[in-house]
């Protein structure tokens, strides 16, 4: 996945600004690739749940396993159901 050239693809990590009334204390995580070079427009995959209290670093770790690592701060959607954070590919 992190051989995917940067410029043709724009990755965020997306988690939910609600707590589950089910899953009390986790927000649900995603990463998402908003792709240009296709017909299709984004992948999502979901991360699963996070707890809010370690939820970036839960995150983050996740992000490694797939040599990812966000950047910035998280900003929330338009909606203000989910924030999300860049995403890009380590180098090597």
């Amino acid at each position: 996945m992190a051989s995917i050239n940067d410029e043709l693809v724009q990755r965020y990590f997306y988690r939910s600004s609600t707590t589950s009334r089910k899953h009390q204390h986790q927000v649900s995580a995603y990463l998402v690739e908003r792709r240009f070079d296709s017909n299709v427009v984004a992948r999502i995959e979901p991360l699963g749940l996070v707890n809010t209290r370690i939820g970036e670093h839960e995150i983050a770790l996740r992000g490694l396993r797939r040599n990812l690592v966000s950047f910035g701060s998280w900003q929330p959607t338009l909606s203000s159901r989910h924030s999300r954070i860049k995403v890009r590919a380590l180098r090597r």
